[in-house]
């Protein structure tokens, strides 16, 4: 698949060792974004970014993510 096709992820965390984790478990395969909590996300979000898959931590100070 090439960089043009892949799907985009957001990935959604407080701790930014793990959001490294996951872009170099990941950045072969997806077209990545990165947001360090959960407002960082929604403002990726309110900008009209399109993401076909979220990945969030659910314990985050401030915002779970759920929310």
């Amino acid at each position: 698949m090439t960089a043009e096709m892949r799907a985009t992820v957001l990935l959604v965390d407080d701790e930014p060792n793990v959001l490294q984790g996951y872009v170099r478990a990941l950045r072969r395969d997806f077209a990545l974004e990165t947001a360090d909590g959960g407002a960082a996300a929604l403002a990726l979000l309110d900008a009209g970014h399109a993401f076909a898959v979220v990945v969030s931590d659910m314990r985050m100070p401030g915002m779970d993510g759920l929310q």
